[in-house]
């Protein structure tokens, strides 16, 4: 419905110097951002794997390999959100430099996905939150 109406009343829209820059200043941060959380999530996947295949050094830890799986699956899940920050920082500079509207598209569908997995995952950590919550109401 809000894409009809839009293609109605808009058939082109522009983007001046001003947005490019803003644009090109959002993808700088984004790809610094994304390079940062690369190196956390590898990082993370290491201890997960240190952790897991540690042997005997971590024995005296209760429930070490549980810890080291989890750890393994945080990286993992931590590499998509990663992967599409830089989509959208790659597409929207490309974009913004060379005029590529497809680029644009691109970028914002990268954007776009992001904020999506982000607010799933923000909504399933909330409802773990609210069963913790209601789990220790009971047990007290």
């Amino acid at each position: 419905m809000n894409e009809e109406i839009l293609n109605e009343e808009m058939t082109e829209m522009t983007v001046d110097e001003g947005m490019k820059a803003n644009l090109i200043s959002a993808a700088n941060w984004a790809k610094f951002l994304c390079i940062v959380g690369s190196i956390s999530a590898g990082l993370i996947l290491l201890v997960g794997i240190i952790i897991l295949f540690g042997g005997s050094s971590f024995s005296t830890i209760p429930y070490a390999s549980a810890a080291g799986f989890a750890y393994i699956i945080l990286g993992a899940i931590y590499i998509y959100p990663i992967l599409k920050g830089f989509q959208f920082a790659n597409s929207t500079k490309s974009a913004c430099l060379y005029n590529e509207k497809e680029d644009l598209a691109q970028g914002f569908e990268g954007l776009q996905s992001l904020f999506q997995f982000i607010g799933i995952l923000t909504i399933i950590i909330l409802a773990l939150y609210a069963l913790i919550f209601i789990a220790a109401i009971a047990f007290i």
